[in-house]
């Protein structure tokens, strides 16, 4: 609670609020008196006698005009103490004329109080939803020791036995800044009984780990329709999904790399992609660009200036190497292909009638288009 009432952010909704059921001018004091919030910037960071006094006291106090000029910082008006759990945590002050703020003073004290109070609650909700999320980090870095992490799971009431695969979902083109009811709205959406678990992963992603109640895929699939779906309607964003495969909770680690693998893959047009569905992209992703690019170096890097036979090459491939199916995609007659076929084989030094070579030339292609 205490980082709430430090934030300068928080104090100042306190003041917003407040504003909108009187036109005067309104402060917020911290526990020390301090002013931390106003309508009237001159008046922050000054001391607030009256205040003190009020927080003391426990009570709405009139600030008059024989007060005011006695009492540090203090002007015409009335002090209210917000009161949590029977304890002032703050005050507010409304300026202005005693017999017109007085009147709307218990309204004022009450809503200033029901506010304080939602924020506690959704920042609780907040504190207890970066715990899971810090022991869903742990889990799936396999940083603990087995006991450690079913002892912390019972803190969280998992049953770790229940779980066994791991789904990212992220956003494409922008970042996502979910609040804690946001994600138990989509954990809802997904399953009413609501022991999937959905934790925030950065700014664009989001993890489900599933229980074994979910081990079909068409199951899967059919619920992530609907759930990406519904996100993309009510949040206006794209969202693409990997799919990990199923283990015991102690090995969810790999589901976890699993399903990242797969989202890397996953795109606007093919947004669910299953792990085990994978079989270059596993190759594409194990090698890094400068082995790749190395590669294309050694085979078809003289075909980058021929637009041409790159784009014959396309369609061959495309085509499974059917002379007579890429002939008539490219509106080409069946010589002009093999003339084109022939000048790759010179350029690149590879033999089409060679696996080997075909094999080669495949991969580097596919690496380049990648």
């Amino acid at each position: 609670m205490n980082e709430l009432f430090h934030s300068g952010k928080f104090y100042s909704s306190v003041v917003n609020e407040v504003r909108k059921l009187i036109n005067e001018d309104v402060i917020i004091t911290n526990e020390d008196g301090i002013i931390v919030a106003s309508s009237d910037p001159s008046r922050m960071n000054k001391f607030h006698e009256g205040s003190v006094i009020s927080m003391q006291k426990k009570e709405n106090l009139i600030m008059t005009e024989e007060l005011s000029e006695k009492l540090q910082g203090v002007r015409k008006g009335v002090c209210l103490p917000i009161m949590i759990d029977e304890q002032p945590i703050g005050v507010v002050g409304i300026t202005g004329e005693p017999e017109v703020v007085e009147p709307v003073a218990m309204l004022v004290q009450k809503v200033a109080e029901l506010f304080v109070q939602d924020s506690i609650i959704h920042t609780n909700l907040e504190r207890q939803a970066r715990e899971l999320e810090f022991f869903v980090f742990d889990w799936l870095n396999n940083k603990e020791k087995d006991q450690s992490i079913k002892e912390r799971s019972q803190f969280f009431n998992i049953h770790l036995e229940n779980y066994e695969r791991v789904v990212v979902l992220q956003t494409r083109g922008s970042s996502l800044q979910l609040s804690y009811k946001d994600i138990n709205r989509l954990r809802t959406a997904w399953d009413q009984k609501g022991d999937t678990l959905f934790i925030r992963w950065g700014q664009d992603k989001i993890l489900i780990i599933l229980g074994n109640r979910f081990n079909h895929k068409p199951i899967i699939e059919e619920k992530l329709i609907q759930l990406t779906r519904e996100m993309e309607m009510t949040l206006n964003i794209t969202v693409t999904c990997g799919v990990g495969q199923a283990t015991d909770y102690k090995h969810l680690h790999q589901s976890f790399e699993q399903a990242e693998r797969a989202c890397k893959v996953a795109t606007p047009t093919k947004k669910i992609i299953f792990e085990e569905e994978l079989q270059f992209d596993i190759l594409h992703q194990a090698l890094d660009e400068h082995t790749k690019n190395d590669f294309i170096d050694r085979t078809i890097r003289p075909l980058l200036q021929q637009e041409e036979l790159l784009k014959t090459l396309e369609v061959w491939f495309q085509n499974d190497m059917s002379n007579q199916l890429a002939a008539k995609e490219l509106h080409i007659h069946k010589n002009t292909l093999h003339y084109r076929l022939r000048r790759i084989e010179e350029l690149t030094q590879l033999n089409l009638k060679k696996l080997h070579h075909l094999v080669i030339l495949y991969l580097a292609y596919r690496f380049l288009v990648k």
